[in-house]
């Protein structure tokens, strides 16, 4: 069974949530397609670290496309660690590709949809999401990103994925 991140939910936007999350901690590759940024990710929890110690899969597998420009970069791909391990005692990546990161929580919006998750369902979904925070007077702080629940070898149909980004009250609400 996976784990889930836990949050809570804040208001309803339509078709879109606002959510609270707390601070999380991430193994991140950054510059890689998708397949490579998986496998070095799936070999970090599956034991590939200073301690040898295997940790649980946590939902959800979070990525953003990009430029591929080094450390800077847009393009990442991240797993979420079990809410048990800290930032400081996660065990440290054998391969310095992959990098331990502190994920400051907030306020998140998110829309939900399924399927593959390919770029044109992404880029539909994050306008979507654009609109609904435009309605509700939000605005993003910081680019959107995608977050996929399931295995990659589950049906399209079946699969649950969402947009989010962080955001902030626009201008009338801060009034």
């Amino acid at each position: 069974m996976v784990r889930s991140v836990t949050y809570e939910v804040v208001k309803h936007l339509g078709d879109a949530e606002l959510r609270r999350y707390g601070d999380l901690v991430l193994a991140t590759v950054y510059d890689m397609d998708d397949d490579e940024a998986f496998s070095l990710l799936f070999q970090y929890i599956g034991g590939n670290n200073d301690k040898e110690s295997k940790l649980p899969m946590t939902a959800p597998v979070v990525s953003r496309t990009g430029e591929l420009a080094g450390h800077d970069s847009e393009a990442m791909m991240a797993f979420v660690l079990p809410s048990d391990v800290t930032f400081e005692e996660a065990p440290k990546p054998a391969d310095p590709r992959v990098a331990i990161e502190l994920k400051k929580g907030g306020l998140f919006a998110v829309m939900r949809f399924r399927g593959r998750a390919g770029g044109v369902d992404v880029q539909g979904r994050t306008e979507e999401l654009r609109t609904e925070l435009k309605e509700a007077d939000y605005v993003m702080d910081g680019r959107p990103f995608l977050m996929r629940y399931n295995s990659p070898f589950t049906p399209g149909f079946m699969r649950h994925n969402e947009i989010a980004a962080r955001v902030v009250p626009g201008p009338e609400k801060r009034e």
